[in-house]
């Protein structure tokens, strides 16, 4: 495994879906999860925490994406790793957390379905950064 691809594809990666994150909620849907975020949330988000799960989601992305990768477009296969990745975290996540926080419906199937665009995002920039031919190293 490249260390250097690696190590560039995690940075790439927290950047991009982080930033990504920050433009979603605190900009373009800032009014909606104003009103429909959970009851029991934070006034003020913790965003050490929020920095954190992202680094190590990006982690996780750089280190697992070159295991599975079989060849063909670094977009294609980066897009279909990185929405892979949102369906097992987030959709379980969202729905364990309908259950514990009171919120609407609405809430977890917009955040399902934004992390499935975020992280496929995520999962082109890891892909590019890995590139074609990944498989072979």
């Amino acid at each position: 495994m490249d260390l250097k691809k690696m190590l560039f594809a995690i940075i790439a990666g927290f950047v991009a879906m982080s930033a990504l994150s920050g433009l979603w909620h605190m900009a373009v849907m800032a009014d909606f999860y104003a009103t429909d975020r959970p009851t029991v949330a934070f006034a003020e988000p913790k965003m050490q925490f929020i920095l954190l799960g992202y680094f190590i989601l990006a982690l996780l992305m750089a280190y697992i994406y070159p295991l599975g990768y079989k060849g063909g477009s670094s977009v294609i296969e980066g897009l279909k790793f990185g929405v892979l990745i949102g369906l097992l975290w987030i959709l379980p996540e969202a729905v364990v957390l309908f259950g514990v926080f009171e919120s609407s419906g609405t809430v977890l199937v917009v955040d399902a379905i934004w992390h499935l665009v975020e992280q496929g995002l995520g999962g082109i920039v890891v892909g590019l950064v890995y590139g074609s031919g990944v498989a072979a190293e």
